[in-house]
């Protein structure tokens, strides 16, 4: 579900960035992105590495 949302995210951020609602100043939206796929991917890692050890 959390990677789901972040392909959301993500795609919407995309969209925005078409329509050129981003601009030098004004760009939280693309860092808040950022910042919630990269701790998607953190929690990938580190429940990956648990699975791993578990096994």
């Amino acid at each position: 579900m959390h990677v789901g949302l972040g392909v959301v995210i993500v795609f919407n951020t995309r969209q925005a960035a078409l329509q050129r609602a981003y601009s030098h100043t004004e760009y939280r939206g693309i860092e808040t992105a950022a910042v919630y796929w990269h701790l998607i991917d953190l929690l990938w890692i580190v429940l990956f590495a648990l699975f791993y050890v578990l096994h």
